[in-house]
């Protein structure tokens, strides 16, 4: 009774274990299906004078009106400040107006005093998203728009 009891357990784990077949969705059929939340704007756009400052200066759970470009504002509230580490403060905005979107900034301070700024604004229901480049010659920000699939490794 033992052995058939073994026989029959193994085949059946042996059996679950072939007819399990493994699927992998790359991040380009899943993401590029999606719409486009930026279709209307520039492929690289420049910041608006005071964003930078106006986005750092902001605090948690307050409602915002943050103006990316003339053709962007993100309405909502800023959801999290994180300064966790020394010299470094992330802030994200939580839209109130596109379910999803969040903008995210943060500032690097350096030791040898020189700022740094990343930020992305990014969308989990659309194919597109906006990232902020510093221009290496000039040293101005711009926004930049790319693709999500293009972003993530598959």
């Amino acid at each position: 009774m033992k052995k058939l009891t073994f026989v029959l357990l193994f085949c059946t784990s042996a059996f679950l274990s072939f007819s399990q077949e493994l699927k992998f969705e790359s991040g380009r059929t899943k993401h590029d299906v999606k719409p486009q939340l930026f279709a209307g704007l520039s492929e690289k756009f420049a910041l608006t004078p005071t964003f930078l400052q106006d986005v750092m200066n902001l605090q948690v759970k307050q409602p915002v009106e943050v103006i990316v470009s003339s053709r962007l504002i993100v309405k909502g509230s800023v959801s999290s400040i994180n300064n966790d580490v020394p010299g470094l403060t992330t802030i994200a905005i939580q839209s109130s107006e596109t379910e999803g979107m969040v903008l995210s900034l943060s500032r690097l301070i350096l030791p040898d005093q020189t700022i740094v700024y990343r930020g992305i604004i990014i969308s989990k229901n659309h194919s597109d998203m906006l990232m902020l480049d510093k221009d290496p010659v000039t040293g101005n920000y711009t926004w930049t728009k790319k693709q999500v699939s293009m972003m993530i490794a598959d």
